[in-house]
């Protein structure tokens, strides 16, 4: 059985999170939540009854929400470099990369954004615990804390084409790029 996904959205059509279709039909049932688009080829069979599978949810109530935060981990910190090495430019797969602390943890380096980037075995090793002017080498992009819009850990191709209206306010990145 294919497993749908659905956009749910606060009560002013905010999107908040992405559910399973299965927990936006119950939230539907339990009268939490109103449908507002659904999938033309997916249903939910009961013994007697056919339901049809939420594309997107509203809740009924306002979901107050303070700034999203990204955590600063590995696969973020990979997305965010979009899997390039920040000291020789090349692209590498999610195996072959490390994180490099700009200024290392030796020094008192934290792991925060603003403070690591991917890197590939080699540079990382080359770089070891030396500052960027020491190793004269310096990441192509300084890093920074990237925006924490929910779509950015989802790929385009897994955004359904009903949700792109209730996103048209928000940034969906370009994977294609």
């Amino acid at each position: 059985m294919e497993e749908w996904k659905t956009l749910k959205l606060d009560s002013s059509y905010r999107p908040i999170q992405i559910i399973s279709g299965f927990e936006a039909f119950c939230m539907v049932y339990m009268d939490r939540a109103n449908v507002v688009e659904i999938y033309d080829d997916a249903f939910y069979n009961s013994a007697t009854k056919k339901f049809p599978v939420p594309s997107v949810i509203a809740l009924k109530r306002y979901v107050r929400k303070g700034r999203l935060r990204l955590r600063c981990n590995r696969r973020n910190v990979f997305w965010r470099d979009r899997y390039t090495c920040q000291y020789c430019g090349d692209v590498f797969a999610n195996s072959e990369l490390t994180i490099d602390h700009v200024t290392p943890r030796s020094r008192g380096g934290p792991k925060v954004w603003e403070n690591v980037v991917a890197s590939c075995r080699k540079c990382n090793q080359k770089k070891g615990s030396m500052l960027p002017y020491e190793a004269h080498m310096h990441p192509l992009k300084p890093p920074m804390q990237p925006s924490a819009y929910i779509f950015h850990t989802v790929e385009r191709k897994r955004i359904h084409p009903k949700w792109l209206p209730y996103l048209k306010s928000y940034e969906v990145p370009n994977f294609d790029e």
